[in-house]
């Protein structure tokens, strides 16, 4: 018997062919036995699979052959076309949609995505009394913008007359944070009225002098300067500014307020208040019948006479973008634009009180509404900013210079600080529809406003504050550019008071690149040679440049001056960034190199001729005091030239530009505040003897006071150099934490008894120099010191003369009990030759008080 597997179970198997007289044959299964009728179907089953593939394919190529006898007509080509069309819309379809959805999502989002700045506090500067008290020494004060929007209001002569007085205190009481003269009133409300009450002064130049020989000299002054009446001019401002009362005023505001409010589209739109004459004389030849100027200097554009805002104004652009004005304006097609009349500013930069009395007027006049319900002085707005403002005005201007209207900061401390200061201004970013702010929006990230730190600084006000008011008297006394000191500690590195003068007033710094006329009164700034640094302007191209030595001398040009004579340089603070030669000052380092290299004693002779021949130059001395045989100190106290060469001879090139190298010239002290220099001290590779001898004595070399205060201090606090700062600390406001600033000793400089030498030796200057005892001598109290005349080199030659020179004064307080390096610095003086009626007095003046103020011993 055979055995059952599942392979003979196939189906198949159920089936096989007929026998020999056609009859269908049958398998018996294991399974139940035989099923004829289950075969059967199988078998029927297959016959007629077969049969419908071979009717299939006999189909196909039937319906080939049919396909083959179609002729191709124009309907074909035009449903061939379009499924063409129909297939590139979907491939263009599959790539925006799939290959670049993220970048159409991301341009969805952004159309949807709204952006609103935090706005981060910016802190504050802080100095210190006598007792350590800190002082707040600036301030962040909210002005205001005051503006109507006509679409509201009703009842404007009611809306005007209540208003009135308001817009004039801001003119002639409380104009910004600055109190209003008379005169100031006036020119204020003629510059909100656009008109003219004042006579305008008529501009006389003076163009320079004609040589006439035998030391005669003619000048050269506008025609009608000596022929027109000043008294009368003065007696008519004077007539129209007591004439001038509120009453007068108010009218010609509400004139101005009626002429500006109402409904409707503005007739012409404002553009600028142009100075520059040249302009307005180019805008006046180019004839364009959209452009008004009014008033002299008032430009408006008439948009009404425009018809294509590109093609039409582009002599307008063109003469703008010359003039360099178009960067100015940050959308400037607006103003070609018909524009409905709904702001109209009528005060800006309004003082808090001004913005306090316009919101209780706005409370008071709630209840009193217009037919449809409107409070009568509900389109009176009030548009907040934040400025940074400068309580004691010009006091340490230069140390902490200032933050301008657009919260950029320059100079001094705000710049270099600016950072820690201002901190960083947080984001609401959300996504909203047009109509839905982000801050209702169902999504929205916040990043969180970064408020800046407190600055504490070194500077003792008491000590700055009468530092200032000393060397004011004396720049105008000796008629000098600049007068400058510095108080330096030696054993901290910290500035203790840095003043300069002339300087400025940071509110109003914008007032330093005021010019005027350069008239006869100033005269000696284009005839005297030693006033070459001082700014004159003349204009070309209609804008204001500096003149060359060429241009200055030039007759036929007129010229023009800074109001305040020395124009954008009383940004400058001279202790760090003005150079000059140290000069004499520089013969300490000399001698302590010598001392602390033990080439020289103190004792030590050495022969002085009086000169010495150094190639094709010849070194001399200043005095004959310094002739024969002398030791050093004779010659360190003497200022001997000579002297110094012989330290040089000994000590040699490589150590002493080592030296220097290690006290930190020609290089920043980096000091915490903007804009210092490093200036220049020539290197050992490159110079020459000449150079070299001259070197030793404080010429043929550039540094600032700063830079001779630190090189100064090894020799007071006894070997090290210690990186200067004005910075007592910083507080964080996120942390409430207090960190101090600490001190910094670089590396070591000179040996204890080196120091303790140069201090004795420069005693011995006050002390036997008759010259510098006669000034900085003061009685009761050990003062070293050392004093320095400086020619100054014009084409390469050094000049002789009053003007011609730089005066300064190194002193010590006191020889026991050091506590201050002053450096006193007198730029130009012309009333005087002499040192010690310049420096010396300064000194004296300024190591008086400081004995007194900080309670020194001897």
């Amino acid at each position: 018997m055979n055995s059952y597997s599942p392979s003979q179970s196939d189906s198949s198997s159920l089936f096989v062919p007929p026998d020999k007289e056609g009859r269908p044959c049958y398998k018996y299964s294991r399974v139940g036995g035989l099923f004829p009728f289950f075969t059967l179907r199988l078998a029927m089953i297959n016959y007629y699979r077969r049969k419908n593939i071979h009717e299939s394919i006999e189909n196909r190529l039937h319906r080939f052959r049919i396909f083959q006898n179609l002729k191709v007509n124009r309907e074909f080509y035009l449903l061939a076309f379009f499924l063409f069309l129909f297939l590139i819309i979907i491939i263009r379809l599959f790539f925006l949609q799939v290959i670049n959805h993220n970048t159409y999502e991301w341009l969805l989002s952004e159309q949807h995505v709204s952006e609103s700045t935090l706005k981060a506090k910016r802190w504050d500067i802080y100095a210190h009394d006598k007792s350590a008290n800190p002082v707040k020494l600036t301030e962040n004060i909210t002005t205001y913008n005051v503006f109507v929007d006509p679409k509201f209001i009703r009842d404007k002569k009611k809306f005007i007359d209540i208003i009135t007085p308001v817009v004039y205190q801001h003119l002639c009481e409380l104009y910004g944070m600055q109190k209003v003269t008379p005169l100031e009133c006036v020119q204020n409300v003629e510059s909100f009225t656009e008109q003219n009450f004042l006579p305008k002064a008529p501009e006389f130049f003076y163009y320079g002098h004609v040589d006439m020989g035998s030391g005669v000299f003619n000048d050269i002054i506008s025609s009608g300067y000596n022929t027109f009446d000043w008294t009368e001019y003065n007696n008519q401002i004077q007539q129209i500014i007591s004439g001038f009362n509120s009453g007068v005023a108010y009218g010609l505001i509400k004139s101005k307020l009626d002429q500006h409010i109402y409904i409707g589209l503005k007739k012409k739109n404002y553009l600028w208040f142009f100075y520059n004459t040249n302009f307005l004389e180019e805008l006046k030849k180019l004839n364009l019948n959209y452009v008004s100027i009014e008033n002299t200097n008032y430009v408006y554009v008439l948009p009404e006479e425009i018809r294509n805002t590109t093609k039409d104004t582009i002599g307008l652009r063109t003469l703008l973008d010359r003039y360099g004005y178009l960067q100015n304006f940050k959308n400037i097609d607006k103003v070609f634009v018909i524009q409905e009349n709904r702001y109209v500013k009528i005060i800006s930069d309004a003082n808090p009180l001004i913005a306090q009395q316009i919101k209780q007027l706005k409370l008071k006049y709630y209840q009193e509404r217009n037919s449809d319900r409107i409070p009568i002085l509900h389109g009176l707005w009030l548009e907040p900013y934040t400025r940074r403002y400068y309580e004691y005005g010009s006091f340490l201007s230069n140390v902490l210079g200032f933050v301008d209207k657009n919260s950029t900061a320059f100079y001094g401390i705000e710049q270099y600080f600016d950072s820690v200061l201002r901190g960083k201004d947080g984001k609401i970013i959300g996504r909203s529809s047009s109509w839905i702010w982000n801050v209702w929006a169902n999504e929205f990230q916040i990043e969180d406003v970064e408020n800046g730190n407190d600055v504490y600084i070194t500077v003792d006000i008491g000590m700055q504050k009468e530092i200032e008011t000393i060397i004011k008297g004396f720049y105008e006394s000796l008629k000098a550019d600049s007068v400058s000191v510095l108080v330096f500690d030696p054993f901290e590195g910290q500035i203790i008071a840095s003043a300069n003068y002339p300087s400025f007033n940071p509110n109003g710094y914008n007032n330093i690149f005021e010019k005027q006329p350069l008239g006869i009164e100033q005269k000696d700034v284009i005839n005297d040679i030693t006033y070459i640094d001082i700014p004159v302007y003349i204009i070309t191209g209609g804008e204001y440049k500096l003149a060359t030595t060429i241009e200055r001398n030039d007759i036929t040009i007129p010229k023009y001056i800074a109001k305040n004579i020395n124009g954008p340089q009383v940004f400058v603070d001279k202790n760090i960034s003005m150079p000059y030669e140290p000069g004499s000052i520089f013969k300490a380092f000399t001698v302590g190199i010598g001392l602390d290299t033990d080439e020289i004693r103190f004792y030590d002779f050495y022969n002085d001729p009086g000169e010495v021949k150094v190639g094709q130059f010849t070194i001399k001395n200043a005095s004959k005091d310094c002739m024969g045989d002398h030791t050093f100190l004779h010659g360190f106290v003497w200022s001997c030239n000579v002297g110094m060469v012989r330290i040089a001879q000994k000590i040699g090139k490589d150590t002493f530009y080592n030296y220097i190298d290690k006290l930190g010239f020609w290089k920043l002290t980096n000091i915490e505040l903007a804009g210092e220099s490093e200036w220049y001290v020539e290197g050992i590779s490159t110079v020459s003897d000449a150079r070299f001898f001259n070197n030793t004595f404080g010429q043929w070399l550039l540094a600032t006071p700063l830079q001779i205060a630190a090189a100064y201090a090894p020799l007071v606090n006894g070997w090290y150099y210690v990186k200067p700062t004005i910075i007592k600390g910083i507080y964080n406001k996120k942390t409430a934490i207090y960190y101090p600033n600490q001190k910094k000793i670089i590396r070591q400089i000179f040996r204890p008894e080196t120091a303790e030498a140069l201090k004795i030796w420069m005693l011995n200057v006050v002390q036997q120099n008759r010259e510098v005892t006669n000034v900085a001598y003061i009685s009761w109290f050990t003062i070293g010191g050392k004093s320095w005349t400086s020619q100054i080199s014009y084409k390469g030659k050094y000049q002789q003369g009053n003007g011609r020179t730089n005066w300064s004064f190194v002193g010590l307080l006191t020889q026991e009990n050091p506590k201050y390096i002053v450096i006193v610095q007198v730029r130009r003086p012309r009333q005087t030759l002499w040192w010690f009626e310049t420096a010396g007095k300064i000194f004296k003046d300024v190591a008086k008080f400081l004995i007194n103020y900080s309670l020194i011993e001897k």
